[in-house]
């Protein structure tokens, strides 16, 4: 019984337990497994530098992975559901039933599950008895969370690009006056009436904070209807009245001299499931944080995190490599490396985020030059004492 089959089974049996299931397919299968893909939506979350085949939340809201073979590949099978312990509560292993049945016992000894299926469909499920660690298991539910649960929330907190984030306010206060526009016109209005010129990273940002929807014409969404009610309440209503803010806010930060806009953007930040999940990794390293030790952190308990939010396109798949091959240590303990994998902008626009909406203190020094001259040890992250 080959893999495309079992597969096919085990999502229709998932759907009968109302599971919620998001799949990964490697591109060079997306014809193989083009069944799988209509039913399913897909996902790019890793646990262990691995991605499950199959990861969801249980009708009882716990996370779920699967890995799935045919009737060959079962020792590694055993060993990626293994993996997958770390980021899920119930990991299984689903394969052809008469192969799978001769190591339920190893499995179930370890913790993992067991899935048969046939020609029929699924004929066994074993459910683990345990689980031996669950230590990413706060990372993985965040990110399916993201996916399968926050419909308003459509974009990573990598895409939040601009140093000042008032101006992910910019497109709230537009289409509340204009009302829905197209993506184009959204940007011409920023920049007719805002004098801004980067329009198009404000509306993504606007749209990853869950400020904004839509694709031909972007409208509001209730986080969005509040925001501008909170701004209508703090005297801006117009483009040119946040301009104004904007300016007196100057090189001081929002929360010092605007703070009902501070909270605002605050909340609107910890909306996201990332954002939550990276100021708990703050908060456990502070109050002085130092960057390679907030890498280690996040690479052991937050991983995909670390991934969506530090890395560039090229860097991220680095780190899984590292991550997959137990090379983790490499990227927090050697400084070449994680200056390789890094986002620049980390470093100098989203601290500087950090700083207006109230999570880092105003002493805390961004960097804007090349990384390679960033002196951690000189520069700490430095949390607000009131926040």
């Amino acid at each position: 019984m080959d893999e495309p089959a079992v597969f096919k089974h085990v999502i229709d049996e998932l759907e009968t337990r109302d599971y919620q299931p998001l799949v990964h397919v490697p591109g060079a299968h997306e014809e193989t497994y083009a069944d799988v893909l209509g039913r399913c939506e897909s996902h790019q979350i890793t646990i262990g530098g691995r991605y499950p085949d199959v990861l969801g939340f249980t009708n009882s809201d716990r996370v779920f992975a699967v890995e799935v073979k045919g009737s060959g590949g079962l020792l590694r099978g055993i060993g990626q559901a293994l993996t997958y312990q770390q980021g899920a509560h119930v990991s299984y292993l689903a394969a052809a039933e008469d192969v799978v049945t001769q190591h339920t016992d190893l499995l179930r000894s370890k913790g993992v599950g067991v899935i048969g299926a046939t020609e029929s469909g699924v004929t066994k499920w074993s459910s683990p008895p345990t689980s031996e660690s669950h230590e990413q298991v706060v990372d993985i539910e965040g990110q399916l969370s993201m996916r399968l649960r926050r419909s308003d929330i459509s974009g990573d907190i990598a895409s939040l690009s601009l140093a000042q984030p008032l101006n992910y306010l910019a497109p709230v206060i537009a289409v509340a006056q204009h009302g829905p526009l197209a993506g184009d016109e959204l940007v011409d209005v920023l920049a007719d009436e805002y004098g801004f010129g980067a329009g198009k990273s404000a509306r993504q940002s606007a749209v990853s904070l869950g400020l904004l929807h839509g694709d031909a014409r972007y409208s509001l969404t209730e986080q969005g209807e509040l925001a501008a009610t909170v701004l209508r309440g703090s005297g801006v209503s117009t483009l040119q009245e946040l301009d104004s803010v904007k300016s007196e806010v100057g090189r001081a930060t929002v929360v010092e001299e605007q703070r009902p806009l501070a909270i605002l953007l605050r909340n609107c930040y910890e909306r996201h499931p990332e954002f939550r999940l990276l100021l708990d990794a703050l908060r456990k390293e502070g109050p002085r944080v130092y960057f390679p030790d907030l890498l280690r952190r996040l690479v052991h308990e937050y991983p995909n995190v670390f991934l969506n939010t530090f890395c560039t396109r090229s860097g991220r798949t680095r780190a899984r490599e590292l991550i997959e091959d137990g090379r983790t240590a490499r990227i927090y303990e050697e400084e070449a490396v994680w200056k390789d994998i890094i986002r620049t902008n980390v470093l100098f626009n989203f601290v500087q985020q950090l700083k207006h909406i109230g999570i880092l203190a105003m002493e805390t020094r961004s960097h804007s030059g090349a990384i390679r001259e960033y002196d951690a040890e000189a520069k700490p992250w430095i949390l607000r004492e009131t926040q």
